[in-house]
């Protein structure tokens, strides 16, 4: 049976900005066999191997602070961001937060060590909280990646519990995942909210594959979790998100900097596209 400890409760107390509570941040030790890294999905999400010492690790539930007393909840370097009239605002809606987390399950507890339940839950908050977070944070960015993690995580508890409707949930973050991915894009190429400036773009903590990985992903969560009941809608959003697609296989082949799985992962969902594309009747 696993024993052995994979996160601890750091020594430097974190003052929230919302209600002025304190506590201590979860930080997830590394080093030492805990992270038995496995494939790296179509989703660019890197999976973790089962060790006899640590058992099951997973890393991303770690990344969002969530403040045990209001449950506000933010990325490390955006945590303290928040200007004063947002932080007012956050303040008021506390009860509503805490309902959101509660109807999800009732279990979950910030001031413990963390589970996959209150990973899940950071970055739910995470969701709600990046609404009032200033553009320097790339708040629509933030969401997207918070929504793909959420559905991850989701699909990680499935596993555990199979009878317990988390992969339903999965589903829902999945497609709030695809609606950010393309409003990113769509926000950096419009000079409305930029991304890039964050420098590590993830989406899992492994590598940081770029905005090419934003590219990639708006494309792949589209074919995978965009609408697909409306023939013509579904024609139009597959045809934009091929030509998104089309951008990273393009310049691959004059570059020798693109990561190999993103570049190999690009080539097949642009080969698929035009698959389904083909058999719809569309034009490509």
């Amino acid at each position: 049976m696993a024993t052995a400890k994979v996160s601890f409760i750091g020594k430097n107390t974190v003052e929230c900005p919302v209600c002025q509570g304190e506590f201590n941040r979860e930080e997830l030790l590394t080093g030492g066999g805990r992270m038995n890294a496995g494939d790296l999905t179509d989703e660019l999400h890197r999976q973790y191997l089962t060790t006899a010492k640590f058992g099951d690790v997973f890393p991303l539930i770690y990344p969002v602070t969530v403040c045990p007393n209001c449950y506000y909840a933010a990325y490390v370097p955006d945590f303290e961001k928040i200007t004063p009239e947002k932080a007012a605002e956050l303040k008021q809606s506390t009860g509503d937060r805490k309902n959101m987390v509660k109807n999800i399950d009732g279990d979950i507890d910030f001031t413990d060590l963390r589970t996959l339940k209150e990973g899940i839950a950071s970055y739910l908050l995470a969701l709600s909280c990046y609404e009032k977070m200033p553009l320097e944070c790339a708040p629509t960015f933030r969401q997207a990646v918070s929504a793909l993690r959420a559905g991850w995580l989701c699909m990680d508890y499935h596993l555990k519990a199979p009878d317990q409707n988390w992969d339903y949930l999965a589903q829902v973050f999945y497609r709030k995942a695809a609606f950010f991915y393309a409003m990113v894009v769509e926000l950096e190429e419009n000079g409305k909210e930029s991304a890039v400036s964050l420098g590590n773009l993830g989406p899992d903590i492994d590598n940081n594959y770029g905005f090419d990985g934003v590219l990639y992903l708006a494309g792949q969560l589209e074919f995978k979790y965009g609408q697909k009941t409306n023939v013509y809608e579904r024609g139009e959003r597959l045809k934009k998100a091929r030509s998104i697609v089309a951008r990273i296989v393009g310049m691959g082949k004059s570059s020798k900097s693109k990561p190999g799985p993103l570049l190999e992962f690009s080539r097949s969902l642009h080969k698929l596209m035009k698959e389904e594309l083909d058999e719809m009747g569309v034009d490509v």
